[in-house]
């Protein structure tokens, strides 16, 4: 597999949440990020027609999100883990905003149920993360 084509798989997912239809425009880049935040995050999710050896695939996207705004995200597969992408984050009101490197910032609404963070928080397009300890 190219490294384009790793780099397009670990963006594009992150590219969806950033275009998602309610899509908050940034406002200030030095916005408060809450404690409970910070860390590994991670979901797995499988997408269709990836397989192995006709088995479903799942990738495990991450994002790390640090106290001081940094931003990192990545993708692991079974054969292959992408180079880790830099950015920001920063929370605007009840909306989690991230900014990848030469990305547009962007965001969507979310909360923390269970112990997981519910990103984005959108009727039909909630996706849960797990806390990476």
């Amino acid at each position: 597999m190219s490294f384009e084509r790793n780099r397009l798989r670990l963006l594009m997912p992150l590219v969806g949440l950033l275009a998602l239809p309610r899509f908050v425009a940034a406002q200030n880049p030095t916005g408060p990020r809450p404690a409970v935040l910070v860390g590994h995050w991670r979901r797995t999710r499988f997408v269709y027609g990836e397989t192995v050896d006709d088995k479903q695939v799942p990738i495990d996207d991450n994002l790390m999100l640090a106290a001081d705004g940094r931003l990192i995200s990545w993708q692991v597969t079974a054969r292959s883990r992408s180079t880790r992408q830099p950015g920001r984050w920063r929370v605007q009101g009840k909306h989690l905003m991230l900014h990848g490197q030469g990305d547009e910032e962007g965001g969507a609404p979310y909360f923390i149920h269970e112990g997981r963070l519910v990103f984005p928080n959108i009727p039909n397009q909630r996706q849960f993360w797990d806390r990476v300890q």
